[in-house]
């Protein structure tokens, strides 16, 4: 019988790997104070110290500008609102897109560490004619293909190069390693890059809850307000029969014409035009208010009946341009929109510079021939490599000068985004102060309205006046009261647009990263320099 054989290849002796990895690592410790550095462009945008449509008289200086419904006092409001920022549809897609967020981000901090590879594969082989020299280039057959490691040489398990094997079977595995070391910052940059993705994910949340607070609130208020105009019409039909019936009995006594009944008619019939359209207004407002909390539209065919004391003019806020900035999402979202591309632009830099990798590969098996007694064999690799790009047509640079093109762009919109912003916050103070004056001279005037439809219908009693004019000075009291009423709903409008103009007031959420992201981080701290 033929004594056990145990052939073990190895393609680097102990004493020479031990050498290469020496020198390897100390190559790649004495590169690793070069970096690639990137600067973020200028954000410096002029902002004024104050806003100049406040009026200090009004405003107020509160902290609790997130949640500025609460001021209120309505339960009804609050619980939509509140209801509406956990099931709303954009809401939600908006928190799906934080999760795809951090999935690529860990995806990009996995290029951090080493890859590792298990493979294992058996199989049989039968050679026909003469035998090559030696099999260790050709593999095993059945092997589950390469372990692709980027290195001089390969570590891919494989027979001894001095036996020949005519008929046998085989089967082997094997474990290969391999680590690109981040030198020059490409994969930490990209890895920052996505970060900031994620941060701008979690803005575009605070930008869909603040869309959806405000939808809520103005529809809850033109709807409030839709229910009142409906009183007032009952009102107004009750005024026009009654003078529908003063008319015709005048005129069935022969004391008018039929024309003062017709005029009596067109009135009724003006205010009886304005129900449905009304009701149909409401029921639009109901089905929205019931979307936005992410509920059927049909689920919701009333409102509640207000609390005593509810619904009271929320205080004007006194914020600063600073504090505005600081607070907008879309701000923030374009700012961390900067903070990607300005590490997208390190990472393609970084393109420029050599690649450094470790690579590390053993693989055992065992060969069964036909005509002889089996034996083990293996092979154990160690190496290290880089790649260096000498000739690429220009693709690097030209994706640099790309990337630096798109980092001034998003620089530019940061500013651009700034300067909306606080032209929105100005408009919205100049709107509420307008609206504010409009509802106190409407109400001024309903109320004078209404004081002379009193006097009127005292001058009709003491048969000083006739009933038709009292009538008809009704009639004018509470379309003006009507009048009135739109700029309240108006003036609740543009309340709830100032505090959106605002930005609302959500913190930035956490999010895994090695370094606490309290305070913005310039991009040259922690991007590598060129």
């Amino acid at each position: 019988m033929r004594a056990h054989r145990r052939l073990v290849n190895r393609p680097t002796s102990r004493p020479a790997a031990l050498r290469l990895l020496v020198a390897a690592t100390a190559t790649l410790l004495a590169s690793a104070c070069t970096t690639v550095k990137v600067d973020m462009p200028p954000l410096a945008v002029q902002v004024p110290g104050q806003f100049d449509s406040v009026d200090p008289a009004t405003a107020q200086a509160t902290d609790d500008v997130a949640h500025w419904w609460k001021q209120l006092d309505d339960p009804v409001l609050s619980g939509y609102i509140e209801e509406g920022l956990r099931q709303n549809v954009d809401v939600r897609i908006a928190l799906a897109r934080i999760k795809e967020a951090r999935a690529f981000h860990g995806m990009a901090e996995s290029a951090y560490y080493p890859t590792v590879e298990l493979a294992a594969g058996a199989g049989r082989s039968r050679e026909s004619g003469a035998m090559p020299t030696g099999l260790g280039n050709t593999g095993i057959p059945g092997w589950p293909g390469n372990i692709p490691i980027p290195l001089p040489g390969n570590v891919t398990p494989s027979l001894p190069q001095n036996v020949s094997m005519p008929q046998g079977n085989t089967h082997a595995y094997g474990l290969a390693a391999t680590w690109e070391v981040d030198i020059f910052g490409a994969r930490h940059a990209d890895a920052e890059m996505v970060h900031q993705l994620i941060l701008g994910a979690h803005e575009q949340q605070h930008g869909a809850q603040l869309m959806v607070a405000a939808d809520i609130a103005t529809r809850y208020f033109e709807a409030r307000g839709v229910e009142k105009r409906l009183r007032l019409v009952d009102r107004a039909i009750y005024v026009a029969e009654r003078g529908v019936k003063y008319a015709r009995g005048r005129f069935q006594s022969g004391q008018t014409e039929a024309a003062d009944v017709a005029r009596a008619e067109m009135h009724l019939r003006d205010a009886q035009s304005k129900v449905e359209p009304l009701k149909a207004l409401l029921a639009s407002h109901l089905r929205r208010i019931a979307v936005l909390m992410g509920q059927p539209p049909q689920s919701l065919t009333e409102l509640p009946p207000l609390p005593p004391g509810a619904q009271r003019p929320p205080s004007l806020p006194k914020v600063l341009p600073g504090d505005v900035l600081a607070r907008r999402p879309d701000v923030r979202g374009v700012e961390r929109k900067v903070r990607s591309q300005a590490a997208k632009l390190g990472s393609a830099r970084a393109e420029l510079f050599p690649k450094f990798y470790i690579g590390l590969g053993a693989s055992a098996g065992r060969a069964h021939p036909d005509d002889i007694e089996g034996y083990n064999f293996g092979t154990q690799s160690l190496g290290v490599g880089l790649r260096l790009p000498i000739f690429t047509a220009g693709r690097i640079r030209a994706n640099i000068a790309a990337n630096e093109a798109q980092l001034e762009g998003v620089a530019l919109e940061y500013e651009k985004t700034v300067l909306g912003a606080l032209e929105d916050v100005e408009n919205a103070y100049t709107a509420h102060r307008a609206f504010t004056s409009r509802v106190a001279y409407l109400t001024q005037t309903a109320d004078l309205a209404h004081q002379f439809a009193r006097e009127r219908m005292a001058h009709f009693g003491a048969g000083q006046a006739l009933l038709q004019a009292a009538l008809e000075a009704q009639a004018d009291a509470l379309k003006r009261e009507d009048e009135a009423l739109l700029a309240e709903i108006e003036l609740n409008t543009h309340t709830v647009l100032l505090y959106k103009a605002l930005g609302g007031g959500w913190s930035p959420d956490p999010t895994p990263k090695s370094q606490p992201d309290s305070e913005p981080i310039p991009v040259a701290q922690w991007l590598p320099t060129e």
